[in-house]
């Protein structure tokens, strides 16, 4: 599905906004890109991952859940509000 592009880059900045967030010390290079997921796990608690990857390598990862996943979308929210 394509998205307008006004929508791709809303994505892109949530993204990086997500990945800042996640690993504060993280300087983006050239060749990076981020990666932010939120799905279920087979109880229906929700969970978000995000990842920075350098070419294929996946350099930054973590995974949210419970009370620190609302911590981190509270925080993701404020800062981009």
């Amino acid at each position: 599905m394509h998205h307008p592009q006004g929508q791709d880059q809303w994505v892109k900045s949530l993204q990086q906004h997500a990945a800042h967030a996640s690993f504060p010390d993280w300087r983006p290079g050239p060749d990076d890109w981020t990666h932010l997921h939120t799905s279920f796990t087979p109880d229906g608690e929700p969970v978000t991952e995000v990842a920075v990857y350098r070419h294929h390598d996946r350099i930054h990862y973590t995974r949210y859940a419970g009370d620190e996943l609302t911590r981190f979308w509270e925080r993701l929210m404020g800062q981009i509000a």
